[in-house]
């Protein structure tokens, strides 16, 4: 018997069904936060990485700008650290950037993630997620990542529901090296 938000119902896992710690996978994450049960990656903001490009261009104009009010044979290696900032400056901008899409693309698929990630329930005797029976229509079997078959009696790994869940929201390969 499992209490949900006043509700209950009988779920009970594919393996061990006389188990009553039976937890949704968000209210297990929520609880405890493993890796493996986050829905979407966490990438912090491309505010940090721009400011700090603006700030490597500034520094690199600084050293151009000293080097020439100085003159002589300063300008030469003014020059040269100028243009390392300058280079820095464009690859910090580059990484935002790249940042910002990825951030994008986790956006538009979070919608999906989530719609798999809050139909889990996981199972500590098994360490495994399933779902409940009919999640996926009366008795029916769907495909889940890397050809793997998800239906009402099978209890899938860790790693297995993360690149599942990973697969639906169109994120590609989970980060990291994943066992399973």
């Amino acid at each position: 018997m499992v209490e949900e938000h006043g509700q209950s119902g009988v779920i009970a896992c594919p393996v061990h069904p006389d188990n009553p710690r039976i937890q949704q996978v968000s209210v297990l994450y929520a609880a405890r936060g493993p890796r493996l049960l986050r829905p979407v990656p966490v990438l912090t903001a491309a505010t940090r990485l721009a400011w700090t490009g603006t700030a490597c261009g500034a520094l690199g104009a600084a050293a151009i700008l000293t080097g020439a009010a100085i003159g002589g044979g300063a300008v030469g290696p003014s020059l040269i650290a100028g243009a390392i900032c300058l280079a820095y400056a464009l690859a910090f901008y580059g990484w935002a950037a790249a940042r910002r899409a990825r951030l994008r693309l986790i956006e538009r698929g979070r919608p999906e993630a989530m719609a798999v990630w809050q139909a889990a329930w996981y199972c500590d005797l098994c360490d495994g997620v399933f779902f409940r029976p009919g999640t996926f229509g009366h008795g029916a079997m769907a495909e889940g990542a890397g050809g793997m078959m998800i239906g009402d009696d099978v209890v899938l790994t860790l790693a297995a529901f993360h690149r599942l869940v990973w697969q639906a929201a169109g994120y590609g390969r989970p980060l990291g090296r994943l066992v399973g």
